[in-house]
């Protein structure tokens, strides 16, 4: 009886201070939610954390972040398998997503929506024929032109093409057909509406693009690599009037588009000898970068390579000497997937599909300044705020 008294008694003591807790909680002021508000954080602090959230695409967002100390500043929801980038004066979020009328079912709807980059608040949403690219976040899928008239993204029905958006117009201004089978958007810094395309004969397909954002005229480089023996990843490290493709098996080719047609040269291999009897290979998603004032490039790279392992993630972080072709050095790669390079600042972020890692790199060997943990669920894609332009 006593054990029975005691736990009835210890029963009624909880409900009592549940109801107690309840009357005190209806007590207090209800939250008040205004809008208007801007982001803390200088706009040079903040970093962009796209989060596709593999196991629930439908709830996908992008996630920002103060990158001199870790703190989180706001969230822009993007829907089904969402895509961002900011613009390129760093005004705008634009983001490229999905709607279905019953979330994962019913009629298509896809959209470019442009974002308040200061208060995280829509503006308003452009819509697009329903097929743009269901990719994962590959920095090539959707980009913008180097002036930022234009919104240039990838299309796939699964046939292939480019689709261009008017930003201020608020406009789908048409498919570029010509880009059907060949793959990404490669924008060239040093022309205001001009990108390169990778084609599936090895070559690159150069699009000019007129006032008005439909084409103006288009080239074809020779073969640039083979893409039964040497494939590339479709993310380059890119220049102002170069870039730098990296293959499955650490050769480097580069197109060079100073002049009016783009020249491609290489390759040239990342890997000694002792390098390739352990199998080095790069591995990973937006797995290299370029700091252009000193020529470095940045390079994912795991050993033991084989067929199938071209998305590992880095066991090392490799610079490379773009003008004597030479490593400088190498750091441990902390499982990253992607990367991205602040180019004023000397600053590289990495990712591993939740952490970001932020490095110095002034001096040839990066230094690993600071990690914010558990940044996403499961992210391939990290962007700074646009300072200082392209």
């Amino acid at each position: 009886m006593k054990s029975t008294f005691t736990l009835t008694t210890a029963a009624a003591l909880l409900g009592l201070m549940v109801l107690a807790g309840g009357a005190q909680a209806q007590d207090k002021p209800r939250e008040v939610l205004t809008g208007g508000h801007s982001v803390s954080a200088p706009q040079e602090n903040r970093i962009y954390v796209m989060d596709s959230v593999f196991n629930h695409l439908t709830e996908s967002r992008v996630h920002v972040y103060d990158y001199t100390n870790g703190k989180f500043l706001g969230m822009v929801p993007t829907a089904f398998n969402g895509h961002v980038q900011l613009s390129n004066d760093g005004k705008k979020i634009y983001t490229m997503t999905t709607y279905h009328e019953r979330i994962t079912r019913g009629k298509r709807s896809d959209v470019v929506e442009v974002w308040d980059a200061d208060k995280l608040t829509f503006e308003k949403e452009i819509s697009l024929p329903p097929k743009r690219v269901q990719g994962l976040n590959y920095d090539g899928l959707f980009r913008q032109t180097t002036d930022g008239k234009f919104i240039v993204l990838q299309n796939a029905s699964p046939a292939t093409s480019i689709g261009i958006v008017d930003v201020a117009k608020g406009d789908y201004v048409e498919d570029v057909t010509a880009a059907a089978g060949c793959w990404s958007v490669i924008p060239q810094p040093n022309r205001p509406r001009s990108f390169m395309t990778i084609c599936g004969d090895g070559g690159l397909l150069t699009i000019n693009l007129g006032e008005d954002g439909k084409v103006a005229s288009q080239s074809r480089s020779k073969q640039m690599f083979s893409v039964k023996d040497d494939p590339i990843f479709i993310a380059p490290a890119l220049d102002k009037d170069k870039a730098y493709f990296v293959s499955y098996y650490g050769n480097v080719y580069s197109a060079d588009f100073s002049g009016d047609e783009v020249k491609v040269d290489g390759p040239w291999s990342m890997l000694n000898d002792e390098d390739k009897a352990k199998n080095w290979v790069p591995g990973g998603y937006n797995l290299v970068g370029l700091h252009r004032a000193s020529g470095r490039m940045y390079v994912f790279m795991h050993p033991d390579g084989k067929e199938g392992t071209h998305k590992f993630p880095a066991a090392e972080i490799w610079v490379m000497d773009t003008k004597t072709k030479k490593r400088l050095a190498r750091i441990p790669g902390r499982d990253a997937l992607s990367m991205t390079i602040d180019q004023q600042r000397n600053l590289l972020l990495t990712l591993d599909g939740g952490n970001v890692n932020v490095y110095d790199i002034s001096q040839p060997e990066p230094k690993l300044l600071r990690t914010i943990e558990g940044a996403a669920e499961a992210s391939l894609q990290v962007q700074f705020h646009p300072v200082g332009g392209v």
